[in-house]
């Protein structure tokens, strides 16, 4: 049986907008493990301590480049990475791709369809790739399809054939920068993540408005 939603949607500089519509109920179950796999991630240690991440390189022509990169322990990296688990698999039944597509499915307005679309850029690497493009072997290296590949090849599966691609982008790469840009890659997938999780609470009513104060992020 269809169960309706309304959110009141507050948008800067413009009056506040009502929107709704209805979901399945299967859909409503997926959308409530969504949320609740996103409680777990945000109980996780590395989320409610924060971690650091962050990296700068320097040189110039004909000189040695230098990269300087703050990064996570690989404990904390660990329970991060398994915590991301169930969104980032393919075959998890409330992944962010399953999840946003059924919100985009049932959201009939343009500007959530619009904040929807900056998630996913934010989520598979292009709003990255937009500040700067790291090219390997003339493959973008902070992609999705390479941090997918990393994934499988040495922290969710041991796919040896990935694992002999992935090192090979990676060997003209200094090694904090490859981590760097790998856990850089996570924490866009966490925020684009967390943002998701906001716009459902709403949609399932356990909050009562959403105020959209950027293109990638909620209050």
């Amino acid at each position: 049986m269809p169960k309706p939603f309304e959110l009141r949607l507050e948008l800067e500089e413009c009056d506040p907008i009502v929107v709704g519509g209805t979901f399945t109920d299967r859909e409503i179950e997926t959308l409530r493990l969504y949320l609740d796999q996103h409680e777990e991630l945000a109980r996780s240690k590395p989320l409610r301590e924060g971690f650091p991440c962050g990296f700068s390189i320097k040189g110039e022509r004909g000189s040695d480049i230098q990269v300087t990169a703050t990064l996570p322990d690989n404990d904390t990296l660990g329970i991060l990475l398994h915590r991301l688990r169930p969104f980032i698999l393919q075959n998890e039944p409330a992944s962010f791709t399953v999840v946003s597509a059924i919100v985009g499915r049932r959201v009939d307005n343009p500007h959530l369809r619009q904040f929807l679309g900056c998630q996913h850029m934010l989520y598979d690497g292009r709003d990255f790739q937009h500040a700067v493009r790291i090219v390997s072997n003339e493959v973008v290296v902070n992609s999705e399809k390479v941090l997918c590949d990393w994934l499988n090849s040495h922290e969710y599966h041991r796919d040896p054939d990935k694992r002999d691609a992935v090192d090979a982008l990676f060997a003209i790469i200094p090694d904090n920068m490859k981590r760097a840009i790998l856990v850089s890659m996570l924490v866009d997938k966490v925020r684009a993540i967390q943002n998701l999780a906001s716009l459902i609470a709403v949609l399932l009513g356990k909050l009562s408005h959403l105020r959209i104060r950027s293109r990638l992020a909620l209050d």
